[in-house]
């Protein structure tokens, strides 16, 4: 259990990660941003993460409880 808590860490410093750059995102200009084009990735790429995220700190904490 304490590698799966680890692992879940893991997830959720990457999601924020992804949240932090996806705010930042309007910082940067706009001829940059057109160049490289990563506008939609970025959103799917945070809708993903944050899912598994979702998903691995539930099986996390139904596995706890449960002493499975």
């Amino acid at each position: 259990m304490d590698k799966f808590l680890f692992i879940n860490i893991i997830f959720s410093a990457f999601n924020i990660f992804i949240i932090v750059y996806a705010y930042s995102l309007d910082f940067f200009p706009k001829k940059w941003r057109k160049k490289v084009n990563q506008d939609s990735l970025v959103g799917f790429a945070l809708i993903f993460s944050t899912m598994i995220t979702m998903f691995a700190w539930i099986i996390y904490f139904y596995l706890k409880y449960l002493n499975l």
